[in-house]
C-alpha cells in the first residue's frame, strides 16, 4: 500500500473542503465529499503508519506515548506525534489514538449498534430519535459504515480461543446472553475494494497497539484510501489550533507543522489554509479544543460548548489468576504461538442490554487481550494489585496454594504467558453514564476535563459488580482498575470519549444541530455557514457500547445532508474509481528535515543596488524580514545521488511592513549546494518560494548563500548569510512589479537551535536514524571538500556504507524511562534498571557523552549489567550535559547543574522508590558537578558515593593547562562557537574547519596516535581520555555513538578550574570550600594512573582536604594501574580491574 500522505510543501492555499482529523468522522467526510467531486484536504496531527511500524516492545510503547497533564511544566510530555495520546486529569483520564486513521489504529474495532432506546433520550435532536422518519437516514448511515468497514464476528471454524470460551462460561453461569461481536478485522487475505492488500488475522492479540499485519479494517485501510483514490489530498503531522470566519465567506484554518522544531524559535510558526467548508473531526477532545480556541479568538458559539462530556461509562477490570487458562496477552515481539492463539483483542461480549432492563441498568461486558508490548510488567503488577485490593472469589487452602504456585510460575518464567497472568481475563465494560463532564481551556489554552465524583456514579459500581461476578465463575481474584480503586485515587479511564460539541435542537441546549453544523450564538438555530463537526464530539449521550459504528453512522448521515444542501451527488458505488485512476506516489524512503530561522532587512532596490546597501536602507526604514522554514527531503538517497535535486521547504514569513499577518509559503524549493557556473570555486544554496498575504498579494522569493573559498572563518559567514531578491507578482494589467533586496542572517543562538531540529523521517529504528544523520552530515562535508581542499582532510571515520552493526541485548530488565522537568523547565531523563532492592544507585556521566557510557554493548559486561547482577536498583541520570537531550545544545554552567539537575534528580528517585537516601557513582564532569552540588548544600539524600577521575581539586595534564592558559574556550566563544562535537560527520560545517585546523598541529604520544577522526576530536576537546590498549576494537570503532556535542560554556568553566586548580563557579569565584562537613559521607575516588586529562594528584588533594576536616575513615582513594580516564568506565577489562572497587564501596554502605 502506497503512502497516502502528501508532502506538506504540496499543500495548496485553498480548498473547497478542509477536513481536520482522520478518524471515523474525518475519514467519512473525506471519502464521501471526494466521491462528490469536491476538492478535499485532510489535516492530521499524527504521522502515517505502515505495518511493522507499530510498537511491539516496552521501550517502543513508551516512546510511542504522549501525556497531556496540567501539572507538567509544559503541560505535555513526549512527542506530539506519539501514537498513544493520554490526557490525564485527577478525575478522568482519556486514551485516544494519534496518527493517520485516528483511534481506529489502536481500538479493538468492535462494531456494535447502540440500543434503539438510546435514541429515545431527549438529548437527541428530533431528527435522530427512534420512531421518526428522519431516523431512517441514521439506519442508512449504519448500513453504509458496515459496507465500508466490513465488520464480522470471529468465525466458528477458526481456532478455539480460551478467552472467548471462558467468557462464554461466565455468561452461562451468570444467566446472561453471550454474543460474538462484529469486529472490523480481516479473516482472509485479499485486496479490499479500496486497493489495499490486507492479510488475514494472525490471532496475535495486539489490535490495540496497532496492527503490524494490516489485518484490521481501520479508517486508514478503508475510508482514507477511498478518499485518496477520489482525489483527496492528505497531510500528516499538522496540528490545527483554531478556525476563523473571514469577511469573504471563507474559513481560515490555522495550523502548525508538528515535530519540526519550529517551536524552538521565538517566532509564530502558525500557518493558514483557506476553505469554503471546514469539517472538524479531530475527535471529542480535539474538535472541542479547536472550537474553544476559536471562541477565545472571537468565534461566536453556544455556551454549551465543552459540556455534555461522557466517558461512555467505560470500566476496565481484571479476573486475575483464574482456575483455567485464558491466554489473553498479545504476542508483542514474540512469534505467534499457533498452539495457544490469543485471537483478536475482543471477540465476545456479555450483552446485558435486555428488554427487561431499563436503559440505566443495561451494560455490555467484553473480554479483551492485554497488549504484548508491555508484557514484562504484568506479573509483578497484577500480583501486587491483587494483594493490595483484589477480591479472591474462591478462598481456601488448596486453592490458595495453587494460586501462589501460578504466581510464582509467572515470575520465574518471565511469565505473562505462564501461570497466573496466563490465567487472567481482562474485562471492558460499558453502559450509560450521566455525561455530566465538561471540557474547558486553562490559562495556557490547554484542554482540561472537569467531572467531580465521576467515579461515584452508580453505574460504575454496578459494572465492577458484574466483573466480579464474571470472575467468580472462573475462580479468580477480581482486580478493579487501579486508577478507580480507592486504594490509589478515584479516577476513571475511558477509551470512548463522547460529547463536548453535542447535537441539540438549538444553541441553548446544543453546540451543533442534527447535521453537525455549528450554532452561531448562544440561542436560536442560526449556524455558521460551512462549519461542521462530524465525530464523537457531537454525540449527546453515552452509547453503552463501543461507539465507532454509531459515530460512523451519524457522520455518514451528516455528510450526506451536507452534500444535499450544496447540490452535490455522492457516488456510493463501492467499486467506483475516477477516470483516469490516480497513480500512487512512490513509497517514501528515509528522509531528513531541519528547521532554520533567518532574519534581516529588505528595501526597494534597482538593478544596481547591492544586497548590503539594501539591507542597510531596510534597517533604517524598519523593514524587518524574518522566516522560520523547514527544509525536507523525503528521499535521502536521491538527494545524496544528486546534490542539485530540490528539497522542499515550507514555513511562515514575518514582514509587518508588507502584511500585518504572516505571509504564507507555497511552492517552496531548496537546492542544497548547487554548483555555481558563474563563480569559480563557489557553490550555492538556493531558496525559492512564493509568498502570499492574507489579502491575496503575492511575491516571488529567491535567496542564495554563496559558499566560496575564502581564508579565515568566512565559512561561518557564507553559510549563515542569505542574499535575497523579493519580486512582487503583479495582477494582470497592474503596475510594474516592485523589487526588494537585502540580507538575512542566522543568529548564533538560532544556529544552536537549528542543530537540534534535524530529524530523520521514514524510520523509527535508532540505528537507521543515526546512519541517516551520519550520511547527511558526511554529504555536507564531502561537498565542501571540493571547495575547501586545503582545509578538509578525510580521516578514518564511520563508514556509512558498511552494514549496520547488530547490538547485543543487555543482561538486564527492560528499562523504565522517566522524563521529568526541572524547576527551570529543562527536560531530563532517568532510566531505571531494577536488578533488586539494593541502592538505589544513581550513575551520572561526564561532559559530551550520555548515560550510554554505562550500557556500552561492545564489551562483555558493562557497569549497568555488573551492578544489576549484584541486585542493585540502578538509575542512569541524563542531565543537561547529556548528548541525548535537547538541553545539551543550550549553554549551561556546572553551577546550574549542581543547583538544579542533581538535587531534583535525586529527589525524583527518592520519591519514586520511597528510599530515604541514595548512593551515587559519578564520572568526570558528573563528578565535578556532584562535588559542587554537595559542597554548596544543594544536594541532599546521598549517603555514599564513588567519584571517578575528578573531585574538588584539579591537577591537569600539561596540554590541558596549555589550552586553559591560552583561554581557548573563551576564544571559541568569541568566534561565535557555542559548542564542540566529537562527531566526524555533522551538519555544523564550520566546526569541521576549526577542528581539522587544530588537529593538524595537535600533539599526541606516538603510541596513542590512530586514524579515527572521532578519536582525534575527542583528544582535541578533552585530551586523551583512554589508553588505547584498554579499548577493544569494537568500542573504539563506535566512539562516534558515545561522544557528541558539549557546550563551550562548560569548557570555559572547566578551564577556569584548571587555572584555579580547584572547582570554581562560572565566573571563576572560589565559593565551594567553606563547608567540607557537607561531604562527611563515605566517599571513594577512583582514578586512572595514566589519565592524560586530570592527574591523580588532584583527587588525592581532595581526599587529604576532606580527611583534615572530617572522619578520615570515610574516605578512600584508589589509583587504577594502566587505565586512563573513561576507559575506567567502558574499558575491555573494566569489569575485572575497576568495577570491583565500585561494588565494594557500594556494598559497604547499603
Amino acid at each position: 500500500m502506497a503512502r497516502l500522505a502528501s508532502k506538506l510543501s504540496e499543500l495548496q492555499s485553498e480548498y473547497t473542503v478542509v477536513v481536520v482529523g482522520s478518524g471515523y468522522g474525518g475519514g467519512i467526510a473525506a471519502s464521501r465529499l471526494a466521491r462528490a467531486g469536491q476538492q478535499v484536504c485532510v489535516l492530521e496531527r499524527g504521522r502515517e503508519y505502515s505495518p511493522g511500524e507499530f510498537p511491539d516492545t516496552e521501550l517502543e510503547a513508551a516512546q510511542a506515548s504522549q501525556v497531556t497533564n496540567h501539572q507538567l511544566p509544559n503541560g505535555h510530555l513526549g512527542s506530539k506525534l506519539a501514537l498513544f495520546d493520554w490526557h490525564v486529569e485527577p478525575e478522568f483520564n482519556v486514551l485516544t489514538g494519534c496518527g493517520l486513521g485516528g483511534t481506529s489504529l489502536i481500538n479493538a474495532n468492535v462494531a456494535l449498534e447502540a440500543d434503539p432506546k438510546v435514541f429515545e433520550l431527549p438529548a437527541w435532536p428530533p431528527e435522530l430519535r427512534s420512531g421518526t422518519g428522519q431516523h431512517d437516514r441514521l439506519r442508512r448511515g449504519y448500513a453504509r459504515a458496515r459496507e465500508m468497514l466490513s465488520p464480522t464476528p470471529y468465525p466458528d471454524d477458526w481456532p478455539t480461543l480460551p478467552k472467548l470460551e471462558a467468557h462464554a462460561h461466565a455468561a452461562k453461569q451468570m444467566g446472561e446472553r453471550l454474543v460474538r461481536v462484529p469486529i472490523s478485522v480481516s479473516f482472509k487475505a485479499h485486496k479490499n475494494p479500496f486497493g489495499v492488500d490486507q492479510a488475514k488475522c494472525t490471532l496475535c492479540g495486539d489490535c490495540v497497539t496497532g496492527c503490524n499485519h494490516r489485518a484490521k479494517n481501520t479508517v486508514a485501510t478503508t475510508y482514507l484510501p477511498d478518499a485518496w483514490n477520489h482525489g483527496a489530498q492528505i497531510f500528516c503531522e499538522v496540528e490545527v489550533s483554531r478556525v476563523a470566519a473571514r469577511a469573504d465567506g471563507r474559513w481560515a484554518v490555522h495550523y502548525t507543522p508538528v515535530g519540526r522544531g519550529a517551536e524552538r524559535f521565538e517566532q509564530d510558526g502558525e500557518q493558514v489554509v483557506l476553505a469554503q467548508i471546514v469539517v472538524l473531526a479531530a475527535g471529542t477532545l480535539g474538535s472541542t479544543r479547536i472550537l474553544l480556541r476559536s471562541r477565545a479568538a472571537g468565534l461566536r458559539t453556544s455556551t454549551r460548548l465543552g459540556h455534555g462530556f461522557s466517558g461512555n461509562a467505560d470500566v476496565i477490570g481484571f479476573g486475575y489468576n483464574n482456575d483455567r487458562r485464558i491466554n489473553a496477552v498479545g504476542a508483542g515481539r514474540h512469534p505467534v504461538d499457533p498452539k495457544h492463539p490469543v485471537g483478536p483483542t475482543i471477540t465476545a461480549a456479555i450483552d446485558g442490554r435486555t428488554p427487561a432492563r431499563s436503559l440505566d441498568q443495561q451494560f455490555v461486558l467484553e473480554e479483551a487481550a492485554l497488549p504484548g508490548a508491555i508484557d514484562a510488567i504484568y506479573p509483578w503488577a497484577f500480583e501486587a494489585a491483587a494483594a493490595a485490593y483484589g477480591q479472591d472469589t474462591d478462598p481456601g487452602l488448596l486453592d490458595s496454594i495453587s494460586e501462589r504456585q501460578r504466581a510464582l510460575l509467572s515470575r520465574l518464567l518471565g511469565g505473562a504467558r505462564h501461570g497466573a497472568v496466563a490465567n487472567t481475563q481482562t474485562y471492558l465494560g460499558m453502559a450509560i453514564d450521566s455525561n455530566n463532564g465538561s471540557l474547558r481551556l486553562d490559562e495556557r489554552e490547554q484542554l482540561r476535563i472537569d467531572w467531580p465524583q465521576a467515579e461515584r456514579e452508580p453505574i460504575i459500581a454496578a459494572l465492577n459488580q458484574h466483573m466480579l461476578a464474571a470472575t467468580a465463575t472462573l475462580g479468580g481474584t477480581y482486580v478493579p482498575n487501579p486508577l478507580w480503586s480507592n486504594h490509589l485515587q478515584s479516577s476513571l479511564i475511558t477509551v470512548h470519549p463522547l460529547g463536548g460539541c453535542s447535537m441539540g435542537v438549538d444553541a441553548s441546549v446544543g453546540v451543533t444541530n442534527h447535521k453537525g453544523q455549528v450554532f452561531r450564538g448562544r440561542t436560536g438555530t442560526d449556524t455558521h455557514p460551512g462549519l461542521y463537526v462530524a465525530d464523537g464530539a457531537v454525540i449527546p449521550t453515552a452509547l453503552g457500547v463501543n461507539p465507532l459504528l454509531t459515530i460512523s453512522a451519524v457522520a455518514e448521515r451528516s455528510v450526506a445532508l451536507l452534500a444535499e444542501d450544496h447540490g452535490w451527488t455522492i457516488n456510493y458505488d463501492l467499486h467506483h474509481r475516477p477516470v483516469p485512476p490516480r497513480n500512487p506516489s512512490p513509497p517514501a524512503g528515509i528522509g531528513i528535515s531541519f528547521t532554520e530561522r533567518m532574519a534581516g532587512f529588505l528595501a526597494p532596490a534597482g538593478p544596481d543596488t547591492t544586497h548590503a546597501s539594501a539591507h542597510d536602507q531596510g534597517k533604517q526604514a524598519g523593514n524587518r524580514f524574518a522566516f522560520v522554514l523547514t527544509l525536507v527531503t523525503e528521499d535521502l538517497d536521491a538527494t545524496l545521488r544528486d546534490p542539485g535535486k530540490r528539497m522542499h521547504l515550507d514555513g511562515v514569513i514575518e514582514a509587518p511592513w508588507l502584511s500585518p499577518t504572516p505571509l504564507q509559503v507555497s511552492n517552496g524549493r531548496f537546492a542544497l549546494l548547487s554548483s555555481d557556473p558563474d563563480h569559480l570555486d563557489t557553490t550555492n544554496m538556493i531558496y525559492e518560494m512564493q509568498l502570499t498575504a492574507d489579502d491575496g498579494r503575492s511575491w516571488a522569493f529567491r535567496g542564495v548563500k554563496y559558499v566560496h573559498d575564502d581564508p579565515g572563518p568566512d565559512l561561518w559567514r557564507d553559510t549563515t548569510t542569505l542574499r535575497v531578491v523579493l519580486t512582487e507578482i503583479p495582477h494582470p494589467g497592474g503596475a510594474a512589479p516592485q523589487v526588494f533586496r537585502g540580507l538575512l542572517r542566522i543568529a548564533v543562538s538560532d544556529f544552536a537551535k537549528q542543530l537540534t531540529t534535524m530529524a530523520v523521517t521514514g524510520t523509527e529504528d535508532p540505528v537507521e536514524r543515526l546512519h541517516a544523520k551520519t550520511r547527511f552530515g558526511r554529504f555536507f562535508a564531502g561537498e565542501l571538500f571540493d571547495t575547501y581542499a586545503d582545509v578538509f582532510a578525510r580521516p578514518s571515520a564511520f563508514d556509512p556504507t558498511a552494514p549496520l552493526r547488530q547490538r547485543r541485548p543487555l543482561r538486564a530488565s527492560a528499562p523504565e524511562i522517566r522524563y521529568f522537568f526541572t524547576s527551570d523547565n529543562v527536560q531530563l531523563c532517568l532510566t531505571r534498571y531494577r536488578g533488586g532492592d539494593k541502592g538505589p544507585v544513581i550513575l551520572a556521566h561526564g561532559l559530551g557523552v550520555s548515560s550510554r557510557i554505562f550500557t556500552v554493548d561492545t564489551i562483555d559486561t558493562n557497569l549497568v549489567e555488573y551492578l544489576f547482577a549484584y541486585g542493585y536498583d540502578v538509575w542512569l541520570l541524563d542531565y543537561r550535559a547529556s548528548i541525548e537531550l535537547a538541553a545539551s545544545a543550550q549553554q549551561a554552567s556546572a553551577d546550574v547543574m549542581g543547583q538544579i539537575d542533581f538535587p531534583q534528580a535525586v529527589a525524583e528517585v527518592r520519591r519514586v522508590t520511597g528510599a530515604p537516601s541514595v548512593q551515587m557513582v559519578v564520572h568526570c564532569f558528573g563528578s565535578t558537578v556532584f562535588f559542587m552540588s554537595m559542597l554548596s548544600g544543594a544536594l541532599e539524600g546521598v549517603r555514599a558515593a564513588v567519584a571517578s577521575q575528578t573531585a574538588a581539586h584539579v591537577d591537569a595534564a600539561g596540554l590541558v593547562r596549555l589550552k586553559s592558559g591560552l583561554h581557548l574556550p573563551s576564544a571559541l566563544n568569541a568566534l561565535g562557537v557555542e559548542s564542540l562535537t566529537a562527531y566526524t560527520d555533522t551538519d555544523a560545517r564550520w566546526y569541521e574547519k576549526l577542528y581539522d585546523k587544530a588537529l593538524e598541529l595537535y600533539p599526541v604520544q606516538a603510541e596513542e596516535r590512530c586514524a579515527s577522526a572521532s578519536c582525534r576530536r575527542i583528544t582535541f576537546m578533552y585530551s586523551l581520555l583512554y589508553e588505547h590498549d584498554q579499548l577493544n576494537v569494537a568500542t573504539h570503532d563506535t566512539l562516534h555513538e558515545l561522544f557528541g556535542v558539549a557546550s563551550v560554556t562548560a569548557f570555559d568553566q572547566l578551564a577556569r578550574m584548571v587555572r584555579a586548580q580547584r572547582i570554581v563557579d562560572a565566573e571563576g569565584r572560589d565559593v565551594y570550600f567553606d563547608h567540607p562537613e557537607r561531604l562527611a559521607i563515605p566517599l571513594r575516588i577512583i582514578h586512572g594512573a595514566e589519565n592524560a586529562c586530570f592527574l591523580p594528584a588532584g583527587t588525592q588533594k581532595t581526599i587529604g582536604w576532606l580527611r583534615e576536616h572530617n572522619d578520615p575513615d570515610l574516605y578512600s582513594h584508589i589509583v587504577i594501574p594502566d587505565f586512563g580516564h573513561i576507559d575506567c568506565i567502558f574499558g575491555e577489562r573494566a569489569a575485572i580491574e575497576v568495577y570491583p572497587h565500585i561494588l565494594a564501596h557500594l556494598e559497604a554502605n547499603l
